[in-house]
């Protein structure tokens, strides 16, 4: 027979705390905004989601991301702060890090065990995340080994997670000459992320800054898969850290 409500809640299964799939990708793109530290507005906002599958089914327009802020309003999950931009609240931001913390593990699964490539792993968590309930998501995070990072690098939140030794900083900040170790990269851009497996500058290997071209907004870098080059906008979302002379 199917469970009743109260069944559900001791099993830790409360459909009453699930929002539909659509606020749950606002809530988790709000919530790499901030780690990414971008301002958090409507436009950035917007220009994030337009990122996502198109399996997704969101709407971008402004008029669309706005009324769906006023549904998170009205909900408790955030609120606009006086230089318009969008602020969690302690509810919102529980709720969002919660939204993370499957979505990563959705992507050590599909990875680890299932062997998806990194390009496609993003689109295949989005779709699995929506369905995780909390007792699935106990099991999933033993079967991939209780990780404390997503494949790219991000920290799950609620693992035992702690940062790397130095100063943590967008590889567009790095000084020509310098060589650097990758710690996290944007996981929602399937031909980016192609390129990257490509050039091997993935988390934990190593890069060495070439030049930074101010004048034309290009950063070169070699790997021990060769040179390439990336824009600066790109450089500014992959993250580096000094490798501490190892």
């Amino acid at each position: 027979m199917p469970k009743t409500l109260s069944e559900r809640k001791e099993n830790n299964i409360d459909p009453r705390d699930r929002h539909s799939s659509v606020m749950e990708n606002y809530l988790l793109s709000l919530y790499i905004l901030k780690e990414e530290q971008e301002r958090p507005t409507l436009t950035s906002l917007a220009a994030y989601l337009r990122r996502l599958p198109v399996a997704e089914g969101l709407g971008t327009s402004l008029p669309t991301v706005l009324g769906m802020l006023r549904r998170m309003t009205r909900d408790g999950l955030i609120q606009m702060s006086p230089q318009k931009e969008i602020e969690f609240t302690d509810k919102g931001h529980k709720t969002a890090a919660a939204i993370a913390r499957r979505h990563r593990l959705a992507e050590r699964l599909v990875v680890d065990i299932l062997g998806v490539d990194l390009p496609r792993a993003d689109q295949e968590a989005h779709i699995l995340e929506h369905g995780i309930t909390p007792y699935l998501e106990s099991r999933i995070r033993k079967a991939v080994g209780d990780p404390v990072t997503c494949p790219f690098g991000k920290p799950i939140p609620g693992s035992r997670y702690t940062p790397p030794k130095g100063k943590v900083f967008p590889m567009n900040q790095a000084r020509p000459g310098q060589a650097y170790r990758i710690s996290s990269l944007p996981d929602e851009d399937p031909r980016l992320l192609e390129f990257l497996c490509r050039h091997n500058l993935l988390p934990g290997q190593k890069v060495t800054i070439l030049e930074i071209g101010d004048y034309r907004d290009v950063i070169t870098f070699r790997t021990d898969h060769g040179e390439a080059a990336l824009g600066f906008a790109t450089a500014a979302r992959i993250y580096i850290t000094e490798p501490n002379g190892d």
